[in-house]
């Protein structure tokens, strides 16, 4: 196991899933907070940004996204973004080792499987908030990454069910 620093990476893809992320912002402060999204338009200028220590940026897949979106003849498919992913894996990794972060918490999405992996293969503590938007069933990343987090959280008690009672209702992320 590797050597941990006593630091809180924030995690989310843009978004509504960054818009949920920004509701933490009261815990930013409180630790050492690092923030790791896709969302171009995350800085310091932001006011809930202002108390983390860094932010830090995996762009494979948004970049792919970006790519395949401009070529409208082009069929998007889960193949397209196989090399965007283990593309992502390798820079979520590099961030990681960078901090060596203590906990990791993801508001999602795609962001979220790479790191789920790399926190338990190092023991990083993983906690999942899956998205305010799913009240009956999982998204693609909570079916993956809930199985491995340490503590996933729903916000709403129908998802208790859903997760099989393995998660915990909070209520919403406002």
């Amino acid at each position: 196991m590797s050597k941990l620093n006593n630091i809180a990476m924030f995690v989310s893809n843009d978004g509504g899933h960054f818009a949920q992320l920004m509701a933490l912002k009261n815990l930013f402060g409180k630790y050492d907070s690092v923030v790791l999204t896709d969302n171009k338009r995350a800085n310091r200028n932001i006011p809930a940004l202002k108390d983390v220590k860094a932010i830090e940026f995996a762009m494979a897949f948004a970049d792919k996204r970006d790519e395949l979106t401009k070529d409208k003849n082009r069929k998007l498919t889960h193949a397209s973004y196989l090399s965007a992913y283990w593309t992502l894996f390798r820079q979520c990794h590099a961030i990681w080792k960078k901090y060596r972060p203590k906990v990791i918490v993801s508001t999602g999405s795609n962001i979220a499987v790479p790191l789920c992996f790399i926190a338990k293969l190092h023991g990083s503590r993983f906690v999942y908030i899956e998205t305010r938007a799913k009240v009956y069933s999982k998204t693609i990343s909570g079916k993956i990454v809930g199985r491995l987090a340490d503590k996933v959280i729903v916000q709403w008690p129908e998802m208790v069910d859903v997760y099989n009672g393995k998660a915990d209702y909070y209520g919403t992320l406002v």
